[in-house]
């Protein structure tokens, strides 16, 4: 116990000199002109974030405005500016504010589009499939959350169709993002989603239609799209950028699309209603806690419990509710059949996650497509699961290597290295990526360090030897000469042997750039199962530049990381384990996702709630949603590591 304290206090310690270091980078930091403009009644405004060494002085010199006119925006700057304080600075128009005066679009170069009733600049900007940026940028002087009907925008020819809709939304939801930081006290902006009444809008957010009027202009209607200046709800003192509760739905020129169907998978969802914002998230979470009716409680499970649940506290904090139903399948399909058939005690959930073992998926399933419910399988790799109803967190083995594409494009030497042991998986998927295409073996055979410097000493004695040559079994510089850039992919499944070669990889790199003067060029590729090895020098993955790729990264460097772990020995007392986080990162994906993006099958968006990243498509060959995102890692020479 005293042992375990100490390493607590180390590690807390750690995390105390990594702030202050970071407060010190910021220190360095110089102001930056924002060139974010947005509009708040009429009037044009940058949004800037303090950095420190800022002052009221240094940024009406760095705005060309009075002091005066940013303290009347801002009139708590008075008392002086912190870090991070979000400040609207009024735009002075004419050329020194950057904007150069409007002139008439040519025809030849810009449709001109009258504004209809009904119509956004979140509308428009889909229909033509063009950036909202470009537009604002050929209309400086329109206020993008007030379009006036039968007004002009120019649309710039040479732009449309190169949009997509899902980054026209994003950046309509940046938008709103930028006016939030500088909303009044007490309002948030809101853009408004079909289906939206005022009378709806009201209900939910505790407002007379008088007052909601008086703070928009609502002359034209109420428009999906449109965006609303709204007060917060009650005991929420601002709004969360990282809730969904206020995306953008369909825009009204749309028809409502039919549900997905998929040939030849069961059910027919696979679109799904975002919950209520004023109703809690039913969630049931099934997990084998036990094994076969026993009472030995799995601690990999128990992990990914707490971290659901501390996942579920940030998804309160940012102003959604989830109530969570646990059920222990006890890793038996009958059990978990039983558990469906119960109807999950009655809960109705909104969103399932699990079982973890895709053979008690089917069960699951029959239930979650008659009532459109997702699925998420946090944990398992589906191979015969298909359903548009599931969502897959385990990256898609057929891209784990996509992120490493540049290794085996034909640019580099790839040799492979053999041992005594071979790791068949990995070596069957190298093997594939470099079919049709040339590449080198070695086999090792481990020396003790006394044999091969005998070996030398009588070499060099006779004056004989090749450099293309290796000089025995475990020589790795011949590998090395010739200038070549090197792939080097460790294919042994042992932990003594990979640590052997990569230390003669090592030595060989010292040898050829202390006795030759050369900088050997390489880098290793390695498996993600190197980082469960305890005995393995994880200190010579720098020297020899090891790459890998694992489906989860969660790295103490990393602030947010950092700052989980923490929090997880504060509330349980021990270290997370990759089980908590991945637990975490299906509470903030599918708690938050529910109240937002889940309508959008939360395709091509990326999360990332800790350290790692997940976007997730659709897979056409079983029509479920998966996870394409592995992580890198490299290993830098120079004692760094480099996550992406």
């Amino acid at each position: 116990m005293h042992r375990l304290k100490t390493a607590f206090r180390a590690i807390l310690a750690s995390a105390v000199i990594s702030v202050a270091a970071g407060i010190a980078d910021a220190s360095a930091q110089s102001a930056v002109r924002q060139t974010t403009i947005v509009y708040i009644d009429g009037t044009k405004y940058y949004v800037h974030t303090v950095v420190a060494g800022d002052t009221l002085y240094s940024l009406s010199r760095l705005y060309g405005v009075a002091v005066e006119d940013i303290v009347s925006g801002n009139p708590a700057a008075a008392d002086g500016l912190r870090p991070d304080m979000t400040l609207k600075i009024p735009v002075k128009t004419g050329v020194a504010a950057g904007e150069r005066p409007e002139q008439k679009k040519r025809r030849k170069d810009f449709e001109y589009h009258t504004v209809r009733a009904g119509e956004t600049l979140y509308s428009i900007s889909r229909s033509y499939g063009i950036s909202i940026d470009t537009v604002l940028e050929d209309n400086p002087s329109v206020d993008p959350s007030q379009l006036p009907v039968g007004g002009t925008l120019y649309i710039r020819k040479t732009d449309m169709g190169k949009q997509q809709s899902a980054a026209i939304s994003e950046e309509w939801r940046t938008y709103r993002d930028n006016m939030n930081a500088v909303a009044p006290d007490g309002y948030f902006y809101y853009i408004v989603q079909q289906g939206d009444t005022l009378y709806s809008l009201c209900r939910r957010y505790g407002v007379t239609e008088a007052e909601l009027r008086s703070q928009n202009n609502l002359s034209d209607g109420l428009r999906a799209g449109d965006m609303l200046m709204l007060p917060l709800p009650e005991g929420r003192k601002a709004v969360d950028e990282s809730v969904h509760e206020f995306d953008i739905e369909k825009s009204p020129a749309e028809a409502p699309e039919a549900p997905e169907t998929v040939a030849g998978y069961g059910g027919e969802s696979g679109r799904f209603r975002r919950t209520a914002s004023w109703r809690p998230l039913r969630v049931a979470l099934l997990l084998p806690l036990t094994k076969n009716g026993g009472t030995a409680v799995s601690g990999h499970y128990m992990d990914f419990y707490r971290g659901f649940l501390l996942g579920a506290e940030d998804v309160k904090a940012a102003g959604n509710s989830m109530e969570i139903t646990l059920f222990d399948t006890e890793q038996n399909p009958a059990k978990t059949a039983e558990i469906v058939a119960g109807g999950f005690g009655g809960i109705q959930p909104d969103l399932i996650v699990g079982p973890v073992y895709e053979n008690e998926l089917a069960q699951v399933l029959s239930y979650a497509e008659s009532h459109s419910v997702p699925v998420v399988s946090p944990l398992a790799s589906l191979g015969s699961t298909r359903s548009v109803n599931v969502f897959q967190m385990s990256p898609d083995g057929g891209r784990k290597y996509d992120k490493a594409a540049e290794l085996f494009d034909g640019s580099r030497e790839v040799t492979l290295i053999y041992g005594e042991s071979v790791d068949r998986d990995f070596e069957s998927e190298v093997l594939s990526l470099l079919e049709g295409r040339r590449f080198a073996t070695h086999k090792y055979v481990y020396e003790h360090q006394s044999v091969v410097e005998r070996r030398e000493r009588e070499r060099a004695r006779q004056g004989i030897g090749n450099p293309n040559v290796p000089s025995g079994p475990g020589d790795m510089t011949y590998l090395m000469r010739g200038g070549r850039n090197n792939v080097f992919v460790i294919l042994s499944d042992n932990e003594t042997e990979v640590d052997r070669i990569l230390a003669a990889i090592a030595s060989a790199d010292i040898s050829l750039r202390t006795r030759e003067r050369t900088v050997p060029r390489f880098v290793v590729l390695g498996s993600s199962k190197w980082q469960r090895y305890a005995t393995l020098d994880h200190s010579v993955f720098f020297s020899d530049k090891v790459i890998m790729l694992t489906s989860y990264s969660a790295r103490r460097d990393d602030e947010r990381v950092r700052a989980f772990d923490d929090r997880h020995i504060s509330d349980f007392g021990s270290m997370p384990s990759l089980y908590t986080y991945r637990g975490y990162d299906a509470a903030v994906i599918f708690g938050n996702g529910m109240f937002g993006d889940i309508e959008h099958s939360l395709l091509g968006k990326r999360y990332r709630p800790l350290q790692t990243g997940y976007t997730f498509e659709r897979r056409t060959a079983d029509g479920c949603v998966v996870n394409t995102e592995w992580m890198r890692i490299d290993h830098r020479d120079n004692y760094t590591i480099k996550v992406e």
